[in-house]
């Protein structure tokens, strides 16, 4: 998944907060999403005061990725990957 190659996923929801989740989801094509740079997120706001949190990926194990074709940005909690390019996680 670091490596920046094209990758297949298939895992879980799960979202203890709000209790909800069980969902499977899979995206037979994906990459993972590569952030912007302080000053690139600051020069395309429209407010330039405005921060954003971090998300702290590798504190909490998440990843997030962008489902081509579509571009849509999906957030994957590493423990709850079954399925990583066609082979079962362990």
């Amino acid at each position: 998944m670091d490596s920046g190659e094209a990758f297949s996923i298939g895992f879980r929801t799960c979202n203890v907060k709000k209790g909800t989740g069980g969902e499977w989801l899979e995206f037979p094509q994906c990459k993972k999403y590569i952030a912007k740079t302080k000053a690139e997120q600051y020069s395309e706001a429209r407010t330039p005061n405005k921060t954003r949190k971090d998300p702290r990926h590798y504190e909490n194990s998440t990843r997030n990725i962008v489902v081509m074709p579509s571009g849509e940005i999906v957030k994957v909690h590493l423990r709850l990957i079954i399925h990583f390019n066609s082979k079962t996680v362990i």
